[in-house]
């Protein structure tokens, strides 16, 4: 994300999910010149760990020159929260299940920005794919 001209826009919201022994690297930068006053650009970062072996790393960075400018960058990485699945588990969902739904919730809203709807389906049966040969 360069922002060059004054009064530009940017956000940026990147997803990933790493298993097996699998290791992911986010780094990530907003810089803002000078001249490029009244930006607002926000960045966000989310990592699951889906198994003991994998390892995410993100690394967000800011480099602003101007001061007139609204920025905010953000990170997490983490397993699937224990209270998302002790919830589906208490209404009877078997925890290999439990574990999908919370995983495909986690990429929806990236799904759903996609700006052509008719890649939509097609994107959703690849992380579906992708993630049944994870959870086997």
């Amino acid at each position: 994300q360069d922002h060059v001209g004054p009064k530009t826009t940017s956000d940026l919201l990147f997803k990933g999910a790493v298993g097996g022994e699998a290791r992911g690297v986010y780094s990530g930068l907003i810089r803002v010149r000078k001249g490029a006053s009244g930006t607002n650009a926000f960045q966000t970062n989310r990592n699951l760990v889906l198994s003991e072996g994998a390892h995410a790393d993100s690394v967000p960075n800011l480099e602003i020159e101007e001061n007139d400018v609204k920025c905010s960058h953000a990170s997490a990485v983490g397993p699937v929260e224990e209270e998302q699945r002790y919830y589906l588990e208490s209404r009877g969902v078997p925890p290999t299940a439990a574990d999908r739904l919370i995983v495909l919730g986690f990429f929806d809203d990236i799904l759903e920005r996609t700006p052509v709807p008719a890649l939509r389906p097609f994107l959703r049966a690849a992380v579906t794919e992708k993630l049944d040969k994870e959870l086997r």
